[in-house]
Formats: C-alpha cells, structure tokens, sequence
C-alpha cells in the first residue's frame, strides 16, 4: 500500500485504487482530491517528488507525472511496458523503477 508523501508543506495521499488527494500539512484540510486515469490494476508503490514533480508508479506500468501543488495536474503519463509494484527511487537526477523483470534507471547520471 502506497505510504503519504509530504512535499512543500503538503501531504499527498495515494490510494490503492487511484485516488489522489492533498491536504495542508499545517492545518490538515483537504485541498484536492481526484482519481489518476489508471488503466486497470491500482498502485503499490508510494509516490515520489522532486523539482515540483510527484511520480506515482501504478501497477499497470504506467508512472503519472503530476505538478505538484494545491490542485496536483497531470503532465505526462510514461508507458514502462511491465507491472510496477515497488516505490520508485531518487538518486543524483535519476529515478530507479523497478518492474517485473527490469530494473529502469530514467534522468541524466553525472
């Protein structure tokens, strides 16, 4: 099950079956809340952020790149091509994916 994320004084919550809600981390009132249009299956790992991006790695191999913020909005939706069960991991500009039968290494290594 996906665990919160606080990032610039917000938490964000992602459920298992797609929805994808902000709260204020001070006063803890919800500010948003929608469903990520994932195809089938839900989301294990928990999401991720940097540069005022969250990524959000679903099950169906799809990672959704959202503007974080008070109303989170969808960027970009990346096709990895296998089940992503795991968290993503952050490194030096590189984002580690790993998928059923890959390990993915997506950003520029120094």
């Amino acid at each position: 099950m996906p665990t919160p994320l606080i990032y610039r004084e917000k938490v964000y919550l992602l459920h298992n079956g797609g929805i994808f809600a902000c709260y204020d981390l001070k006063r803890g009132n919800e500010l948003s809340r929608s469903r990520i249009p994932h195809k089938a299956f839900g989301f294990s790992g928990s999401p991720v952020a940097t540069n005022g991006k969250i990524y959000l790695s679903g099950e169906d191999g799809l990672v959704f790149e959202m503007k974080a913020g008070d109303e989170p909005t969808l960027l970009a939706v990346h096709e990895m091509g296998e089940p992503l069960m795991a968290s993503p991991a952050l490194s030096e500009g590189v984002m580690y994916l790993r998928g059923q039968r890959h390990l993915f290494a997506v950003g520029k290594h120094k």
